[in-house]
């Protein structure tokens, strides 16, 4: 939980500061859903924080209004998904049933109904958005083919795919990675982006009830396992790009179960694993081949073109693999005569 102690989710994102309800509602507003807000307390001045990013079709926002707090009215999100993180227990109301509740963690926005919610006015809440466009894009990827009808998440029973406590692990995980983040002047790299993308709109589908829930779980069919030279030829040719285990699995005509099952037959990993050891492998290469010069390449080059943010994660998975450290090699690389 956040305390004035800690930071707040995507500190290394603030987008603005301010005491205007109209400032932080502007502020919000492109990187979430369509809202109205108004002061609970008019007469108490407002102490609000916006953080807030895009990483590819997903956007991240974390809001703190302060003062006496807000009442936030949405509409219903029609074609659009937004699911609200509150940092502390949030109240809820459902405008056209009038049902009340407190949310104390993922809690979707109906596609149906608008509501309104009060969340903690210093400690805040998240808010991830996306179209439900691009999450049933990703769904027919994992499944390997076109799922209709209309992929709905509010007001459906039963359990997720996993518990839901994967979506809270996995935005925390994301928001951790960009805000330590190496070289985040720059922007983020496409091929992190990408990474972190795919891992939001997974734990979104897996961890949350939803109209395509009982198709996910069904068993995959059996997929003949001489493709995996195909596999390894794609990635190969394009592990330089902002590839994931979706665009892999679609590449080659299959769905993601499918390709995580020749994944670990035949080379006992999961498909990110795969993934991850081709891009190593071509980095250790660049590191072998680097030459003293004006423009000599640094790690943190070769890192960021493997797809990473962390140097202490790329050069944990690096010596893993290959028994030494990045610097260790390109410093043998530079010294040689």
């Amino acid at each position: 939980m956040t305390s004035p102690e800690t930071s707040p989710p995507l500190s290394a994102y603030q987008r603005v500061v301010s005491k205007d309800i109209d400032v932080l509602h502007d502020t919000v507003e492109p990187f979430a859903v369509g809202h109205d807000l108004q002061a609970r307390e008019p007469g108490v001045t407002l102490d609000g924080r916006v953080n807030a990013v895009g990483v590819g079709s997903v956007n991240l926002v974390w809001v703190r209004y302060g003062g006496g707090g807000v009442i936030v009215d949405t509409p219903p999100t029609e074609g659009h998904f937004a699911m609200c993180a509150p940092i502390a227990p949030m109240g809820v109301e459902y405008r056209s049933t009038h049902n009340r509740d407190t949310a104390g963690g993922s809690l979707v926005l109906s596609h149906d109904e608008a509501m309104r919610m009060t969340p903690h006015p210093t400690l805040g809440c998240l808010v991830i958005a996306t179209s439900t466009g691009r999450l049933a894009d990703h769904l027919d990827r994992h499944l390997g083919r076109e799922h209709s009808p209309p992929l709905r998440f509010h007001s459906v029973d039963g359990p997720a795919i996993t518990p839901s406590s994967i979506v809270e692990r996995t935005w925390r995980h994301v928001c951790d990675v960009l805000d330590h983040a190496t070289g985040r002047g720059g922007g983020l790299h496409p091929l992190a982006a990408r990474s972190l993308e795919e891992s939001l709109l997974t734990a979104i589908l897996l961890g949350l009830p939803h109209t395509a829930t009982e198709s996910l779980a069904e068993a995959p069919a059996r997929v003949p396992h001489h493709l995996a030279g195909t596999i390894r030829e794609w990635v190969e040719t394009h592990h330089h790009r902002p590839i994931g285990v979706t665009d892999i699995a679609a590449a080659v005509g299959i769905g993601v179960r499918q390709l995580q099952a020749i994944c670990q037959d035949q080379w006992g990993m999961t498909p990110t694993q795969f993934l991850r050891g081709v891009r190593l492998d071509h980095a250790r290469t660049a590191l072998v081949e680097a030459r003293p010069g004006p423009r000599t390449v640094t790690v943190t080059d070769i890192a960021g073109a493997a797809g990473y943010l962390h140097m202490s994660r790329f050069a944990a998975h690096y010596r893993q693999r290959f028994g030494e450290t990045p610097t260790q090699t390109l410093k043998r690389t530079v010294d040689a005569p």
